[in-house]
């Protein structure tokens, strides 16, 4: 007769510890609890270890799901995945990374930059266009400087290393080479200007899947590329 009420007992209290609900939360909290009602907005409960206490509410936004007593699992979220946020409104920016100019994802060199300054912002073009002429004035100033300096030297070799002939020549190419630096960093200075212009005048307005062309020039010639 004992050995049958143990028994009985152990049957009892393995449903009982079988019988329960547990809830998992977004903060990874686990509830052993008695689910009462489910509803789409909210849940509610008594826990486990006090079923004669008070209903608690719980919202099922802040659960990832139920394991119920008889196995069945409800997912009301996956912690696992990651949440979805709005996209941002502000308009992308254009940047600039040596001579690469990136605009939503578009990166552009040279005359291709230049083209589509043109073509969607001509004050940021205006800056960009006089600060190329500045800069390649300075380029053409510091080679013909490099030049004259070599043409010099070979020419003090060939005539056996006199100097003196050579003096008024390097200081010609020495001032060339001066002067070449403030063009230099002017005319770079005016063209990374362009980008802040872009940005603060036209770049809400542009959409970089426009196509423009470009003229390219190479070893083997000239050519029309098409952009987009």
């Amino acid at each position: 007769m004992r050995h049958s009420f143990l028994t009985l007992l152990f049957t009892l209290l393995a449903v009982f510890c079988y019988a329960q609900d547990i809830i998992v939360t977004t903060d990874a909290r686990r509830i052993e609890a008695k689910i009462l009602e489910v509803s789409e907005s909210e849940i509610k409960y008594k826990e486990l270890d006090n079923l004669e206490g008070p209903i608690y509410i719980l919202s099922t936004q802040s659960i990832v799901s139920i394991i119920y007593a008889n196995g069945k699992v409800t997912i009301f979220q996956d912690s696992s995945s990651e949440k979805e946020y709005q996209q941002e409104t502000t308009p992308s920016l254009l940047t600039r990374l040596g001579e690469t100019y990136t605009y939503k994802g578009h990166a552009m060199r040279g005359d291709v930059y230049a083209n589509f300054l043109n073509d969607h912002c001509p004050s940021a073009y205006e800056i960009y266009h006089s600060g190329y002429i500045i800069s390649y004035t300075g380029i053409c100033l510091l080679s013909a400087a490099i030049g004259m300096e070599l043409g010099t030297l070979i020419g003090c070799a060939i005539a056996g290393g006199n100097l003196n002939y050579s003096i008024p020549y390097m200081y010609c190419a020495l001032g060339l080479s001066v002067a070449s630096i403030p063009l230099l960093i002017v005319g770079y200075n005016k063209m990374h200007k362009s980008v802040d212009v872009f940005n603060q005048k036209c770049a809400p307005d542009v959409d970089h899947r426009q196509i423009y062309w470009s003229i390219n020039t190479n070893r083997h010639g000239v050519g029309l590329t098409l952009n987009f």
